[in-house]
């Protein structure tokens, strides 16, 4: 069994444009199409039994809209899709957001502090996963830096002052703890008691365009760095615990297949049941499951 514990899609009539968008921002290649049926397919090609669907709230206003379409998600398409449900930290009723999803069988949240604009140990991102640990709901934070937006809203000193604060049961931190960060996440956050995905840490990172111009555009990146080496990905699975760590390929922006491959390569055969499903499972309350 195979779940990747981090993706991303959009409506049929959106997927498109926001593609782009985004690609053309970070100037990086894109690997479906951001519908469900393109990230159906990738998991036919790599074999994957669940995709975790984890929609950004970019303002307020979008949340109720973005919740309802996660719900039909899960009605239609449950236990190959399973979409957790969007908060945006300037929501007034966080309380009474988090609590309908909770109530309607979500499974978890997903926090972008570069995407919001807010730090995640910003008194709005505090109170929010406060408030969803107390519910039960998982909250899945981006983590480290983001090829689009420049800043340090969630760098491992952040979050290490979050979980201080917090102190949260089910967090997962994203791109391996934090996305180019790798080294402060060793020393800082490693063995905490949170998870980390893979996602988008250990694949190679391609232009949007194959040409010169686009190679060019994507070296210009100041965000970008290699991907995490696999002596420094073996030490970390050690030191966190391979019970506290989630496969993940941040589709569309990374491949599953490929990073399945690299997973399987660099992961001690002792740990992969966990890292591939055991762990997910636990998580989400679903060790009964069967596809």
């Amino acid at each position: 069994m195979l779940i990747d514990f981090h993706t991303h899609t959009f409506p049929d009539e959106l997927a498109n444009k926001v593609i782009l968008k985004i690609a053309g921002d970070a100037s990086i290649r894109h690997y479906t199409g951001g519908t469900n049926a393109s990230l159906l397919e990738s998991m036919d090609r790599a074999h994957v039994d669940m995709s975790v669907i984890l929609p950004v709230v970019t303002k307020p206003s979008q949340c109720e809209t973005i919740n309802k379409v996660a719900k039909e998600i899960n009605d239609r398409y449950f236990p190959r899709l399973l979409s957790f449900g969007g908060i945006h930290p300037d929501n007034e009723d966080y309380k009474e957001v988090l609590k309908d999803l909770a109530e309607s069988g979500i499974k978890g949240i997903k926090l972008h502090p570069l995407y919001q604009g807010a730090a995640i140990d910003d008194i709005r991102n505090l109170r929010i996963i406060d408030c969803a640990s107390e519910l039960g709901l998982i909250v899945v934070i981006h983590a480290g830096k983001d090829l689009s937006f420049p800043g340090d809203f969630a760098d491992p000193d952040r979050i290490s002052r979050m979980l201080d604060e917090v102190q949260p049961e089910k967090i997962v931190l994203a791109h391996m703890g934090s996305y180019a960060c790798w080294e402060e996440v060793y020393d800082q956050l490693c063995g905490r008691g949170a998870y980390l995905d893979t996602s988008f840490s250990l694949n190679p990172i391609r232009p949007l365009k194959d040409t010169p111009e686009g190679k060019e555009s994507l070296a210009a990146n100041p965000m970008l760095v290699p991907p995490l080496s696999r002596e420094l990905f073996r030490k970390m699975v050690e030191k966190n615990g391979a019970d506290h760590m989630l496969f993940a390929s941040d589709s569309p922006w990374g491949d599953q297949k490929e990073t399945f491959d690299l997973v399987d390569e660099w992961l001690d055969e002792s740990g992969k049941e966990a890292v591939y499903y055991g762990n997910a499972l636990r998580l989400l309350g679903l060790q009964d499951i069967t596809f």
